[in-house]
This record gives C-alpha cells, sequence and structure tokens, in this order.
C-alpha cells in the first residue's frame, strides 16, 4: 500500500536512502500527475514547544530564500515546497534525472587536469551566484554535485544550509573544514570542500577513503599533503587547489570569483612575476602585526654566510608561526640568534611570536633589537607600535607608527595602526583621519572602514557609521562583524526590525556569535517577543554555560514579564560564577523587592554598595527599602549619596528622581513609590 505525506498530496514512490534517517523519498504530487519530486525529511533534535518556533521561524527564512535562489538560476536544484508534519520539517525539491558525481570519482582512475578545471569552474561559476544571494551551500560533496542527464551540465543540490538550520549535528566530515565543524562555517567553508572534491578526483579517491587525507598533513605547518610523483598535474593548478584547502580560512581563497580568475589563467600567457609584498596580517582587534617575509631577503642581506642549518631552522620558525606554533617558532628563532645574533630579520620574526604568545615586554625588545641593528626597517617600527599599544605606551606606539609612515608612506597597515591607538587616547579626528588614510591607500580594507564606522557610531555620526558598515558588507558580504555592528547602530537608531535582521544575517554566516544572540534577545525582549528572546538567550548558554551576561540578560527578560522567581534563578546562577557581580545583586534586590522579601532585597543592595561603593543606583534601590522599613534617616541618607552619584555621572533623571524622594521624606508628605530611577533602574553589566 502506497505510502503518503501531507494529507495525501505526496505520493511516496521510493525510499532513496535505505531507511537512513532523515529519510529522502522519490514522489508523484497528486496535483500534478505523472510529476516526481525527491521530498526530504529534516531531523528535528527537539520537541520543546519554545524550540519548535524558533525552529519554524528559521526554517521558513531559510527555505524562502533558496525557493527564490532555484527560482532563478538553472543549475541550482530547485525548492519545489516546505511543510511541517508531526512536528518533523520537509523540503520539496526538483528531481533532475541524471548521475552524481560519485559516478565519475572513481577508485583508482583518477581524472585528467583538464576534467578537473571543468568541473571546478562549473561548479565555481554556481556558487558565485549562491554566495551573492548570502547562502552558504555547507555541505558540498561528490553525492551533491548532479550531471544531468537532458544536457550533461553540473547541478548543485541538497543545500546543508537548511538540515543545519534545523540541527547542529554534524555529518560527512571528509570535505567539511575545521571552522564548520566548530559552527563558525565561512564562504570559503565551501570553497575547501570543493577543493577537497578536486583532490579526490585528481587521485581517484571514493569517499570513504577521502578522511586518509585529513591524517596526511604536513607536521610543521598542519596543511594537507596530497601530491605524489604518479599524479599528472600542472603546478599552478596544484598551487590552486592548495590554496583552496588550506587549514586556516584566513590564508584560503575568500571568494570564489578569485579562484575562477586564477583557473583563467591557466591557459592564459604567463605573466612577468611581481616582486612579492610584505603581507602583514592584523587579527580581528587590529592589534597584531606580522611580517611573512621569505628566507630569501635573509639570504640577500645577512652580512656573513648563512650556513643550511640557519636556513633550515629559520623556515622551520616560519612554517611553525604561521600554523600558529608560537612557542616552537620562538625556540627556532632562539636558536637562529644564537648562531647569528646580527640577524634583524628573526629578532623580528620572533616579537611576532613573543606577540601572538601575549608577551608584549619581550615583542617590544626584539623589535627595539632589529631596530638597532637594521634603523631603516619600517616594518619593525610597525611591530614595535602594536607592542607599545598593548602595554598602554599610546604616545610611544604612536611615534612608532608615524615612523614606519615616513619610511614607507603607503603603509595603509600603518595608518591603520596609529588609528587605533589614537582611539584610546581620545584623538577622534585624528583616528578617523588615519582611517580615512588607511582606506584611500587600500580601498578594499575592511578593518579599517568597521573601526572607522565604530568610531562614527561613538561620535553619535550614525549615519556615517552605518555608511561604514554598508561599504564592509559589500565587500565582503560574509562579515559578521559587519552585520552586528551595523545592528548596534540600528538599536540605537530606533530601527529595530532593522536590528534584528543585521543580528541574524551576522548568526547565519557565524552560528555561535555569542554577542549577536544576546543584543538580538535584547531586542526581541523590548520589542515583546517573549519566546524568541528567551531562546536566544537560551542557546547563548549552550554555546558557553559560563556566559555571565546571558543569565543577567535572561534575568532581566523574565523580571520584564513578571517572572521575578525565574529572575531571581538567572542572577543566583550569575553569581555563582562571578560573587562580585554588582548588576547581579542589584537586579536580583529589584526581584526580591517585587515579592514582598524586602530583607533580601535589602542585604542584595547593600552587598552591592559594599563591593562598590560608588554605585549609585544600589544606594537609590537601598533607600526605597529603608523607607518601606520607617528607616527615614537612613533612607535620606542613602538618596542623598544616590543624587550626588548620579550627578556626577551626567544621569540628570536620575539625579531628579532621587532629590524628589529626599523632599517626600524631609516634608513627611506621600509615601515613597516604589519606582526606580528611569534611567537606571536594571543593570546590564
Amino acid at each position: 500500500m502506497p505510502i503518503h505525506l501531507r494529507d495525501g498530496r505526496y505520493r511516496i514512490l521510493k525510499v532513496l536512502n535505505d531507511g537512513e534517517k532523515p529519510e529522502t523519498y522519490l514522489v508523484e504530487d497528486a496535483n500534478f500527475p505523472e510529476s516526481q519530486f525527491i521530498v526530504k525529511q529534516l531531523r528535528n533534535p527537539s520537541s520543546n514547544p519554545q524550540t519548535l518556533t524558533s525552529l519554524r521561524r528559521l526554517f521558513a527564512s531559510k527555505a524562502a530564500t533558496l525557493e527564490k535562489l532555484g527560482q532563478e538560476h538553472d543549475r541550482i536544484q530547485k525548492l519545489i515546497a516546505y511543510f511541517e508534519e508531526n512536528e518533523e520539517f520537509y523540503i520539496v525539491q526538483e528531481f533532475i534525472p541524471g548521475n552524481p558525481l560519485t559516478d565519475e570519482i572513481i577508485q583508482g582512475q583518477p581524472l585528467r587536469e583538464d576534467q578537473v578545471i571543468n568541473f571546478l569552474s562549473e561548479i565555481l561559476e554556481i556558487l558565485v551566484i549562491v554566495h551573492s544571494y548570502g547562502v552558504i551551500h555547507r555541505d558540498i560533496k561528490p553525492a551533491n554535485i548532479t550531471r544531468r542527464e537532458s544536457d550533461k551540465k553540473l547541478v548543485l543540490v541538497n543545500f546543508g544550509t537548511l538540515n543545519e538550520a534545523i540541527t547542529s549535528t554534524v555529518d560527512n566530515l571528509e570535505y567539511m573544514p575545521i571552522e564548520q565543524v566548530n559552527g563558525n562555517v565561512k564562504y570559503n567553508s565551501d570553497l575547501y570542500a570543493l577543493g577537497i572534491v578536486a583532490i579526490a578526483a585528481l587521485l581517484g579517491l571514493p569517499t570513504n577513503e577521502i578522511s586518509n587525507l585529513r591524517t596526511q598533513k604536513n607536521r610543521l605547518t598542519g596543511e594537507i599533503v596530497w601530491q605524489n610523483k604518479n599524479i599528472k598535474i600542472s603546478r599552478k593548478l596544484a598551487k590552486i587547489i592548495n590554496r583552496m584547502v588550506r587549514f586556516d580560512y584566513r590564508k584560503r581563497y575568500q571568494y570564489a570569483t578569485e579562484v575562477l580568475d586564477d583557473l583563467k589563467k591557466l591557459t592564459n600567457v604567463e605573466v612577468e612575476p611581481k616582486q612579492h609584498d610584505k603581507k602583514l596580517l592584523i587579527v580581528l582587534t587590529g592589534i597584531v602585526g606580522s611580517i611573512a617575509l621569505g628566507v630569501g631577503v635573509w639570504f640577500l642581506h645577512s652580512p656573513k654566510p648563512v650556513s643550511n642549518a640557519q636556513k633550515q631552522l629559520y623556515q622551520e620558525g616560519v612554517n611553525k608561526y604561521e600554523a600558529g606554533n608560537y612557542e616552537g617558532a620562538v625556540e627556532d628563532f632562539n636558536h637562529v640568534i644564537e648562531l647569528d645574533p646580527q640577524n634583524a630579520l628573526a629578532y623580528n620574526r620572533r616579537g611576532d611570536a613573543y606577540y601572538r604568545l601575549g608577551d608584549y615586554e619581550q615583542a617590544e625588545a626584539d623589535a627595539s633589537q632589529a631596530l638597532l641593528l637594521n634603523p631603516q626597517d619600517a616594518n619593525a617600527y610597525f611591530d614595535r607600535g602594536f607592542a607599545f599599544s598593548e602595554l598602554g605606551k599610546y604616545k610611544e606606539a604612536i611615534a612608532d607608527y608615524t615612523q614606519a609612515i615616513k619610511l614607507n608612506s603607503e603603509d595603509a597597515y600603518a595608518y591603520y595602526g596609529r588609528g587605533l591607538t589614537r582611539v584610546q587616547l581620545k584623538d577622534n579626528k585624528g583616528a578617523i583621519g588615519d582611517f580615512s588614510k588607511a582606506i584611500a591607500l587600500k580601498p578594499q580594507y575592511t578593518e579599517a572602514y568597521l573601526q572607522r564606522g565604530i568610531l562614527h557610531r561613538r561620535l553619535r555620526q550614525r549615519l556615517e557609521a552605518i555608511q561604514d558598515f554598508d561599504k564592509v558588507i559589500k565587500i565582503n558580504p560574509s562579515d559578521a562583524k559587519a552585520y552586528y555592528q551595523r545592528a548596534l547602530t540600528q538599536s540605537l537608531n530606533k530601527q529595530k526590525y532593522a536590528a534584528l535582521k543585521d543580528y541574524t544575517d551576522a548568526l547565519n554566516i557565524n552560528p555561535k556569535y555569542i554577542e549577536a544572540y544576546l543584543n538580538r534577545g535584547d531586542v526581541y525582549s523590548d520589542l515583546g517577543n517573549k519566546v524568541e528572546a528567551t531562546e536566544d538567550y537560551n542557546t547563548i548558554l549552550r554555546i558557553d554555560p559560563k556566559f555571565i551576561a546571558a543569565y543577567i540578560h535572561r534575568g532581566i527578560h523574565r523580571f520584564s514579564f513578571g517572572d521575578y522567581k525565574g529572575a531571581i534563578e538567572d542572577y543566583t546562577e550569575a553569581l555563582k560564577l562571578d560573587p562580585n557581580n554588582i548588576a547581579a545583586y542589584n537586579n536580583r534586590g529589584n526581584a526580591y523587592l517585587e515579592l514582598g522579601n524586602k530583607k533580601s532585597a535589602n542585604q542584595d543592595y547593600s552587598q552591592a554598595i559594599a563591593i562598590n561603593a560608588n554605585n549609585a543606583l544600589a544606594y537609590y534601590n537601598r533607600g526605597v527599602i529603608r523607607t518601606k522599613q520607617k528607616n527615614k534617616q537612613g533612607a535620606i541618607a542613602d538618596f542623598k549619596k544616590a543624587a550626588k552619584l548620579f550627578q556626577q555621572q551626567g544621569e540628570k533623571d536620575s539625579y531628579q528622581d532621587a532629590q524628589r524622594e529626599i523632599a517626600i521624606l524631609q516634608n513627611n508628605s506621600e509615601p515613597l513609590k516604589t519606582t526606580r530611577p528611569k534611567s537606571g533602574k536594571i543593570e546590564k553589566n
């Protein structure tokens, strides 16, 4: 007897995955006789009603995007419909007659180079479109690439983005890069997976043997070692594939268009090689400089002959540094310096490694030694500037950045570093000037736009801030930080729904972006979306059960709709993690007060004051309790202290509230109202 789904509309003709979970079916649609489709069940990890509500919204949003994408590109599998049945999620997809790429990648039968270039180019062209819609496939492998029977073109099928929206379970690790396994998927995670497919094709490896590649890694760099003398492949194609599958996503190609451009060059006339530029690595905070100079620079400038042992030690140090093994790099550079105490570059590189280890004093010392040996080394000034900045020596840092700029006026990174330091000195005009100069020299410099945007927002120049974040997103649509920062700015502009969209975009790019969940939860809470806000706070605590701010914010949210006992539970959990958390004491006191537990409320406010004698809100709230306890003089003393502190802090409304309560008490007038200061009722840490 045939099985049906969705009230009999879809008649199951065949189970396509032999009873595996989730199940996939070949079906026919009763509304379209003789038409065939694929119905795929997506795993649902929870039957919790609140979780289901959140999943429904996320599922519908992602499915709608994929539906539109399939309609506008004929080499992307069309999403026909999506539905829920018995708390399980299903998608209905186009059935594409043809054969998966697994039929072409056969064990022991490597594909030719031209065949691999052709299928890479075809899939990359599709990924350019997919990524332009803000979608990441997430599950690229030979089984999800189909050669269509009708025209022999490759079609991309079975987008993993929907399944990952429903469940956090990670499967198919063979083709998946480490950042995706860790829940931090990037656009170039798709490029990594496609690169592994290319390696499999060149080696003639089926999927069940791909996992062996993970064990074949360079001991020093951690990169995959896959080439052997039996593979007939050009050096240029090997270089492209190696860059696609770099372990660190920051060192890979960032966009599909970049890979396509390099593939096209394989058939073009050889171009004159360019002189290697210095590569400078600026981490997220922008407080690190790293020189990636080749060993050849050292050979050319070393004052005495360089032994093979020195060459090998130096290269091993460089390899360890680039692989993130900074302790090992320091050891190797130590040996190089022992053999050649005049080697400026070794001091420079060791300083970089010390910086990454957080030893800023030693990083400064090494950069200084490099400058003694080579006073014209702009990069050493640059590196020492970052070390000075971390040590709080901002004036010295600015002097070094300025000297680096004098030696190399085209160094965008030096302007950027000086801009960051000027922010610390509150030289806002100078900082904006430096960020702008960095952008003028390097128009695609997203970190400079980002930091300038943050500074614009601090200066209440919100339109300019939005424009900077817009620019970052235009340059790199996968920059989660830019969406997050734009969302913060939208919130300040009272554009809460625009902020929600940006926080959501940031989370689609980085599903473990805790700060985005926290702020989106706050917006949901402000809008009265109780379930959505709670789910965001809960998600943070699933990712990091020790993230104190999530307990504080969830407690505030619970307090807002009258769940005072739940709020107390959250504040208590926060205090277990941090016994000196003033916000938790103050807010828990508020919740105790609402429940009529004056004694506990008084104890919490007093504890907040004991931890920080300048906490105005705690004095004000304790004044409320003392008034209720008929302790008039104690209440007046607390309100006076609160008023003084509020005035010093520029909290005008709260200052006026405290003064009003003092007047009421001194005039023996009406009983004190239990409202808190308008601008200080809740502390959010």
